[in-house]
């Protein structure tokens, strides 16, 4: 600052004969009021707008507790206005049908496993049956075939001693049929060993493809098990982060219809703020800028916000709101996101300033 000073001192002093520069240097603090207001007129003028301000309520984003049948409610933990830490628990909800349900779906999968087990149990003895008939009609055709074999080892053994004989044809004929009688046993034999095969392959294959099914299906029903476990779990709510507890609908004992809200949980700050603004201020903003919310007396920090959500029709302003109270107040709302970490109330109003300059460089930014 002093260089700055030594600077234009000694710019005076080398030009103080200069009438133009005497005649700055003499009415500099005019020159400098003159030309802020000149920069603001510019500025105004380049913009074109004036910061718009209006006010609104403080809110959070509501949970609501219900479930998606008629319910019991056992025990309600949690009074309005009481707040929540990490696990603690809410309320206790008991489900008769929920209950029904994942007993009929137990003795189902129980009922298919047996059945499953059963049916590879009879398959098994099936297939013991049929190796069983098959061992026995090849003990009996083997002793058929041995005994014709014996015998035709004979008449060839007496035809060969027999040289008068050997070009009967009475004996000829006859070696011949035996031979054929023995050919159509071990033909049968193989037919027969060839159809228990079948048969074995065949049962085996159903008893895979019912295990299969039986399968697939106990699997589904595991699932369907495991999510209605779940459920039931569920039924104790307990607190997965720090809340604050809004409205209670319910008490000890009654019976809940499907999703009637049970009980609603808030955060313990304002997490946005819904802003009631006129048609004309409207126009002039859009989703993404900049606004900066003070409580209602301007006093306090400030918090910076962003619009998040302008709505598309007119609605009615809150009663707190009116002017007058037989007279409403219509307008359109303007959802406004904090942070966390303020200073407001719930249900507060507050007072929201459009911060013009730094939402037109935002503007000119994009383009």
């Amino acid at each position: 600052m002093h260089k700055l000073e030594d600077l234009l001192d000694n710019f005076w002093n080398t030009h103080k004969n200069n009438a133009g520069v005497a005649y700055v240097y003499t009415h500099k603090l005019s020159l400098a009021w003159a030309i802020c207001v000149v920069f603001a007129i510019v500025l105004g003028l380049v913009y074109q707008g004036k910061v718009a301000m209006f006010r609104g309520i403080a809110d959070a984003n509501e949970t609501i507790i219900s479930v998606p049948s008629a319910t019991e409610i056992v025990k309600v933990h949690v009074v309005p206005g009481q707040e929540l830490q990490v696990g603690d628990t809410i309320v206790e909800i008991n489900r008769p049908d929920l209950t029904l349900r994942i007993s009929e779906v137990a003795r189902e999968i129980d009922a298919l496993e047996g059945r499953s087990n059963l049916s590879s149990a009879e398959i098994d003895q099936k297939v013991a049956e049929v190796k069983a008939n098959l061992e026995t009609r090849r003990l009996t055709l083997n002793a058929e075939i041995r005994n014709l074999e014996s015998e035709y080892q004979k008449n060839k053994e007496i035809s060969a001693k027999l040289k008068s004989l050997s070009n009967s044809k009475s004996s000829s004929d006859g070696n011949d049929a035996m031979a054929l009688q023995i050919k159509s046993l071990k033909n049968e034999l193989a037919l027969a060993t060839k159809s228990a095969n079948q048969q074995i392959a065949l049962l085996r294959g159903s008893g895979r493809l019912q295990k299969t099914s039986g399968q697939s299906e106990v699997e589904n029903l595991k699932k369907e098990l495991v999510e209605l476990q779940k459920q039931q779990e569920d039924l104790v709510q307990i607190a997965k982060e720090n809340w604050v507890v809004g409205d209670v609908n319910v008490r000890d004992g009654e019976k809940v219809s499907s999703f009637a809200p049970i009980l609603t949980l808030t955060h313990k700050r304002p997490t946005i703020i819904r802003g009631y603004i006129n048609e004309q201020i409207y126009q002039n903003m859009d989703v993404g800028e900049t606004v900066k919310v003070t409580t209602l007396a301007g006093t306090g920090k400030a918090v910076v916000g962003e619009v998040v959500g302008l709505s598309s029709r007119i609605v009615p302003f809150p009663t707190r709101m009116w002017k007058m109270p037989e007279l409403p107040v219509y307008g359109r709302e303007v959802t406004i996101k904090i942070p966390e970490e303020n200073p407001f109330l719930l249900g507060e109003m507050v007072t929201i300033a459009e911060m013009g300059v730094i939402n037109h460089l935002k503007k000119d930014g994009k383009k």
